[in-house]
């Protein structure tokens, strides 16, 4: 563990403007942060509230973006200047057992959200080739990302995600402009910030699908792991290109989820239609757009699935050495078994039920609404370490920031549990 004087903290402030090929160089622990958001479950979200309420909501969707840029950014400043990842810091200045509590709770919720990545995908793939079972895809599909995170290269994990974000961009972008929305309407409309039959909860569901618990932690474990034994890159700079990873894929979520917003609500509200699910999207499209909306659409559907479903394994083994202080290689026995865990328990619970059952969906809801306050709780408070931080600690803005994403998560939470009620 390492401090940062305030009289160094102060010159790591100074402004630096790293190559372009530098900062090439620098994407990738956003990028799976990206993949792992923009997921089966976000493009529901965000097609259902298309089709159901046309363009009103764009401001919302783009505020979920803003919302989950001041949620992950605290934790390159803390990474970064410490040395320390934000599990670290929660262990060791919270306490092992608190930890290691956030990490189980974390596992848990990923095995249950792991299911419906992994379906997600395989209904997108079943579109595209009907003959192979869902069961089958879904056992591939686990397979092939346990197979890619076995192997310990976080490079290589890198490259991947890069590639995997790259087509889904693509994928969504180029179904939108099938779509064609009209400019003019979605300016009038998008942006009068209105909430349509006064429902305050699906704004929180909007938000919700950019701030999954365990992406804050990740993004930090992956800057981390990027700059481990990087002895030669000055703090100031790493600060600089770790924030303009973070930037740009936190604008490439956001474009994605505006596409998928767009397209829905131009392709679909106008003739009523109904999306009960991110697969039926692109049935619900062939029709009206033609086949290769339903494609595309199915494309962007898979990598979204496949990738959530690659960061929750990928993700496991630095959270679990972290929490617990045992850092071993990434092929250790114990690694590799929480890897099988989050790989393979999916494909038995899609096995035993066809689907994720409700009750699993809602326990995992639930585990998630407690787990939001917890961490962001717990990041503010490191990020207020002055004696580790030194200048670089939160600012009276800052703090005045992540307050106000405590509140939103809060409210979050408070959500779920009125859900879970039947309250809303």
């Amino acid at each position: 563990m390492k401090t940062v004087s305030t009289h160094d903290s102060a010159l790591y402030q100074e402004r630096v403007s790293p190559g372009i090929v530098e900062r090439l160089k620098a994407l990738g622990p956003g990028a799976m942060v990206a993949a792992c958001i923009l997921g089966p479950g976000s493009i529901t979200t965000l097609s259902v509230a298309g089709a159901e309420y046309g363009f009103v909501l764009l401001w919302a969707v783009l505020g979920a973006s803003v919302v989950a840029f001041c949620f992950q950014r605290p934790v390159i400043r803390f990474t970064l200047a410490t040395g320390m990842t934000a599990m670290e810091g929660i262990r060791q200045r919270m306490g092992r057992k608190w930890a290691i509590t956030l990490y189980i709770a974390l596992l848990l919720g990923a095995v249950a959200f792991q299911a419906g990545n992994f379906t997600g995908a395989a209904l997108a793939l079943n579109y595209l080739l009907p003959s192979i079972p869902i069961l089958a895809w879904v056992g591939i599909l686990a397979i092939a990302a346990l197979l890619m995170c076995w192997v310990g290269i976080y490079r290589l994990l890198e490259n991947i995600n890069r590639a995997i974000v790259a087509l889904i961009v693509l994928s969504f972008v180029l179904t939108l402009a099938l779509a064609g929305p009209n400019p003019g309407e979605v300016a009038a409309t998008g942006f009068s910030f209105q909430i349509p039959e006064g429902n305050y909860w699906l704004i929180l569901a909007l938000i919700a699908t950019t701030l999954p618990p365990n992406t804050v932690l990740g993004l930090s474990a992956f800057i981390k792991r990027k700059y481990s034994g990087d002895t030669t890159t000055p703090l100031d700079k790493r600060l600089a290109l770790s924030r303009f990873d973070h930037t740009t894929n936190v604008i490439i979520t956001g474009v994605v989820m505006v596409a998928i917003f767009l397209c829905s609500a131009a392709a679909l509200h106008p003739l009523g239609t109904s999306v009960s699910g991110a697969a039926d999207m692109a049935g619900q499209l062939t029709p009206v757009l033609g086949q290769y909306a339903g494609v595309l659409f199915s494309l962007g559907l898979w990598a979204a699935g496949f990738s959530s479903g690659l960061f929750n394994i990928a993700v496991q083994p630095p959270l679990l050495g972290e929490a617990t202080g045992r850092h071993e290689r990434a092929r250790s026995s114990r690694n590799r078994g929480v890897m099988l865990l989050a790989a393979l328990a999916p494909v038995v619970i899609v096995a035993l039920f066809g689907s994720t059952p409700i009750e699993l969906i809602l326990t995992a809801q639930m585990i998630n609404g407690l787990l939001l306050p917890a961490i962001v709780g717990s990041i503010w408070v490191l990020c207020n370490q002055r004696t580790l931080l030194g200048a670089l600690a939160n600012t009276f803005r800052q703090n005045l920031v992540y307050g106000g994403v405590m509140l939103i998560v809060c409210l979050l939470a408070l959500r779920v549990f009125l859900g879970m009620l039947g309250m809303i």
